[in-house]
């Protein structure tokens, strides 16, 4: 017996959901551990993200920098061009690009977010592990 390929899922974290992992969310935290343990979770952070999270709590940046099965994004020029105009912050934005579909994810990526009315009309999918 053959079984079926799972495809794996793109999400990213936004500033809300590294903020509640830092918090001790238990949702975040197994997101963190299948994406470790398995090929079923990719987790990316938009670097933009993590600065405006760890300027609320500072020390979140060098713990989530720790964990290995995390895709980390810079802020190239793509993602400054998409920011601008916005009345969003730059991690926001940067978050919004690296979940919206690409060459890396034809699919895109789902935001994962504890303010998932923060992502109304923002053109991306969102997981939202709210309490």
């Amino acid at each position: 017996m053959t079984s079926t390929p799972v495809s794996p899922v793109d999400v990213v974290l936004d500033e809300s959901a590294l903020l509640a992992l830092g918090a001790g969310s238990v949702l975040v935290s197994r997101i963190l551990h299948q994406s470790a343990e398995t090929d079923v979770w990719r987790v990316h952070v938009a670097l933009a993200a993590l600065a405006d999270a760890d300027r609320v709590r500072a020390g979140i940046a060098g713990h989530v920098a720790m964990l290995d099965q995390i895709v980390f994004h810079p802020l190239d020029l793509a993602a400054v061009l998409a920011a601008s105009r916005q009345p969003r912050t730059v991690g926001w934005s940067h978050t919004r690009h690296v979940a919206r579909p690409g060459a890396e994810r034809p699919e895109g990526a789902r935001v994962v977010t504890i303010t998932p009315r923060d992502w109304e009309g923002a053109g991306v999918r969102v997981l939202d592990v709210s309490p």
